[in-house]
């Protein structure tokens, strides 16, 4: 019951301040993503930072920094039953200057 209080308490804080929680799940990369990301020059921990924290509708996220704006689209990989864990296969990534 404790357990139960303290995390609604804590949904409450965060849902008034407009944090959120990050993203969980598993993220794979598509070889057209590679090759965006050695054209922007992204590398895979800045994907994994907007994919954790960005802002973003269904399928699109969008992180922004000092400098650029760093976004990319992903899709929900189904779970199976011999691996039940949450994927996400990251279908594209861009970045543009501020």
């Amino acid at each position: 019951m404790k357990t139960f209080i303290k995390e609604f308490g804590i949904d409450i804080i965060r849902q008034l301040f407009g944090l959120s929680k990050p993203r969980e799940g598993v993220i794979i990369s598509t070889p057209y993503t590679l090759k965006k990301m050695r054209e922007y020059g992204v590398d895979i921990a800045t994907l994994e930072d907007v994919f954790r924290h960005g802002k973003g509708n269904k399928h699109k996220i969008v992180q922004r920094y000092a400098n650029s704006i760093v976004g990319l689209c992903y899709k929900a990989v189904k779970p199976t039953r011999f691996h039940p864990e949450s994927k996400y296969l990251i279908t594209t990534c861009w970045k543009r200057k501020r």
